[in-house]
């Protein structure tokens, strides 16, 4: 487990000299849309189809102000359109001291439709990519027209930029809704204008997006307040300290690079995103944190209907949420520890410092399949060369550090192919595989859960695979193979046991019922030789051939497995929706099932077996378990036994069969019956006590 953690940089500065000579900058002439007051503006184009940003002053300066990063945003790809608003620069509009106090109330809706006057031209120069626009905004003059005219064509919004400014409350209901794209908050304590601090405060704790960050320039006191930030008239009331808006880029040489990096990542490299903002994150730290694994349930949770919405959305940064992550390994709380770093997982998948954490928590959990499966990936994205090693730094380095920990834990680990050898307690006997004590966490998570419903399951039917809950099993041993029409037989033989006829040709509402099937005769179009899994058997049928396998041994120990067993011993130590992994593109290397099984059973242990050396743990044939079935798992043992209830309660089968689609292959599916129930899947395998 590494606890290092390095410092992030501040921002990205992208030197002038590094980028492409646009095109000169174009002055414009525009009309308002509600006056036709005279409005003057400069393009500065980018030579070539891309995003678009629109640069507002604030009240005491003019588009000139933003000459600097519209040059820049031009170089680097981005159309900018810097444009003064009436009154300011070189736009017309009757002075402000001959307004009369009518127009003066209404002068607030004109500064705003001359604003969507220049978003409307810039969205309309060839090349500007209409779907991918941002907003720099200064003072309370910028941010008040910017946000409206975000507001108004919020599709279309992948990025806003705030300097030292304020909005009203149809604007701060704006940013507090779901479409408010990622926004730069920046101000200065030594702003001549106070409150703004406060005001810059309000409007990043407002915005909903995770995305958004706070860049705050400290100084030992706050300016004094003297006045407002004056937008018509006696612009130099108050005398600037280089610290409000615009003129914060003669104070801090660094800003306009940084605004140059914020536009490039939200409106090219990831449009309408940014990296997670640690501080947005306080109250998903404090979840984490003192929450125990109901907080990391909640998070889960957070983080999945978050993904409904935006496949791409993040609401943490993965470094910080790796140190708590971290904390837990270190005062011995694995458990808490392995669920933060699934969480990551779950954000980072492609992460190959989260999951060198993963492994080692793993390991110290008991869990070496599933710590080598994490450790081998974290490898082959440091192999392949495609991937950063993280989200938050992809070093020589750190590199080095991430293969370091992931070898370490692989030589800790034991190596494959050290299962205890499997038995035959005698010549009919089925052959059985021990399986090594351990524990794991049983069911399907919200995210599994979403891919079945879009798979084709109901939200209903995969409810019952829930809550996931950490289950802790004895050694058992468990049938290598479902038992089979040749096993089966020879169990009849011996005893002249006689199973009821009828059999369904699946579980299916409405289907065909063969009233003369049994085990023998499965029914018309189902061929079956001795090593086919054998099919019409009840769960009674399934336990007298457990009582003839202990008659026949002189002991007790053969049963039929529990749930918590079988999904146990089906993952073989993974955690993915299927025991081979999360892709069930290619399931037919190892299931048979309803597109490769040519409608019928197969003979057993034609597929892979599992880590654990078991066959057709998915498809081929249902399983019979011991349980009980229960609508969900908020009552189901946890310590591997079976769920109890009267004699005619509805048992619970597991594996899927040759008869449905993929989806139903997944580990943690679940099926019930009637404990008299038949059909031409359903089959079984037995279980063992081990002293």
């Amino acid at each position: 487990m590494r606890i290092g953690v390095s410092v992030l940089l501040l921002a990205l500065v992208l030197p002038l000299a590094a980028l492409a000579t646009p095109p000169a900058p174009q002055v414009v002439d525009l009309k308002s849309s509600m006056d036709g007051t005279p409005l003057k503006a400069t393009y500065y184009s980018a030579g070539k189809p891309g995003p678009g940003a629109l640069l507002l002053h604030q009240g005491n300066r003019s588009r000139k102000s933003w000459d600097e990063v519209a040059r820049r945003l031009a170089a680097a790809g981005i159309n900018a359109l810097t444009l003064d608003i009436r009154l300011h620069g070189d736009s017309g509009g009757t002075s402000f001291d001959k307004l009369s106090p009518e127009q003066r109330r209404h002068l607030t809706q004109s500064t705003q439709n001359d604003a969507d006057a220049g978003f409307q031209y810039l969205v309309s120069r060839p090349g500007v990519d209409r779907t991918d626009i941002g907003i720099g905004m200064a003072g309370a003059f910028g941010v008040v027209n910017g946000v409206e005219t975000a507001r108004r064509h919020a599709e279309q919004m992948k990025s806003l930029v705030f300097l030292s400014g304020e909005t009203t409350r149809d604007g701060l209901q704006y940013m507090h809704g779901a479409d408010d794209p990622p926004g730069l908050f920046v101000v200065s304590d030594s702003d001549e204008y106070p409150p703004t601090v406060e005001a810059m405060e309000l409007l990043y704790a407002t915005s909903s997006n995770p995305g958004k960050r706070f860049v705050r320039y400290a100084a030992s006191q706050d300016a004094p307040w003297l006045w407002y930030e004056t937008s018509f008239t006696d612009q130099n009331k108050v005398p600037s300290t280089d610290n409000h808006g615009t003129d914060l880029f003669k104070s801090h040489s660094d800003l306009p690079g940084l605004i140059l990096d914020w536009f490039t990542t939200t409106l090219i490299k990831t449009p309408g995103h940014a990296r997670a903002d640690g501080l947005a994150a306080a109250d998903i730290y404090d979840q984490l944190e003192w929450g125990g694994s109901a907080g990391v349930a909640q998070v889960t949770q957070q983080l999945t209907e978050a993904r409904s919405k935006d496949p791409q959305a993040q609401l943490f940064p993965e470094i910080s949420v790796s140190i708590i992550g971290q904390d837990y390994m270190r005062v011995g709380d694995v458990q808490s520890g392995l669920g933060v770093f699934k969480l990551v997982l779950l954000a980072y998948p492609d992460s190959a410092d989260n999951l060198t954490n993963l492994a080692d928590a793993y390991h110290q959990d008991g869990q070496d399949e599933l710590a080598r499966q994490a450790a081998e990936k974290a490898l082959a994205i440091l192999d392949a060369h495609k991937l950063p090693a993280s989200s938050w730094s992809d070093t020589d380095q750190q590199r080095g550090e991430i293969r370091q920990s992931a070898e370490d834990t692989l030589k800790a680990l034991k190596q494959p192919g050290q299962a205890a050898a499997s038995f035959r307690d005698c010549p009919d006997c089925p052959e059985m595989q021990p399986i090594l004590a351990g524990h794991f966490t049983m069911g399907s998570s919200d995210v599994e859960k979403a891919w079945a419903v879009s798979h084709g399951a109901t939200a209903d039917s995969v409810s019952d695979e829930a809550p996931q809950h950490t289950v802790t099993l004895k050694a058992f041993a468990l049938g290598k193979y479902d038992v089979t029409r040749g096993e089966y037989a020879a169990f009849v033989k011996e005893t002249g046991y006689v199973t009821s006829k009828a059999c369904y040709e699946n579980g299916n509402p409405g289907a065909a019922l063969h009233p003369d099937a049994n085990w023998e005769d499965p029914g018309p179009g189902l061929k079956q030789t001795d090593r086919d899994p054998v099919v019409c058997v009840d769960w009674r049928d399934a336990k007298a051939y457990v009582a003839w396998l202990n008659s026949k041994t002189k002991g007790n120990a053969y049963r039929l497995p529990s749930e918590s067993e079988w999904e146990y011993a089906a993952r073989g130590g993974a955690s993915g929706k299927f025991w081979w992994g999360e892709d069930d593109r290619n399931a037919a290397d190892y299931a048979w099932f309803e597109e490769d099984a040519g409608g019928r059973t197969r003979p057993v242990g034609e597929k892979a077996a599992n880590a654990f050396g078991l066959y057709d743990m998915g498809g081929d044939v249902w399983q019979w378990t011991e349980d009980c079935y229960g609508d969900d798992y908020s009552k189901a043992p946890v310590d591997g036994s079976a769920a109890e209830g009267d004699a005619s309660c509805m048992r619970s089968a597991r594996g899927s069969s040759w008869f449905y689609p993929t989806w139903l292959l997944r580990v943690s599916t679940r099926e019930r019956n009637p404990p008299e129930y038949r059909d031409l899947g359903m089959g079984f395998r037995v279980a063992k006590t081990l002293p």
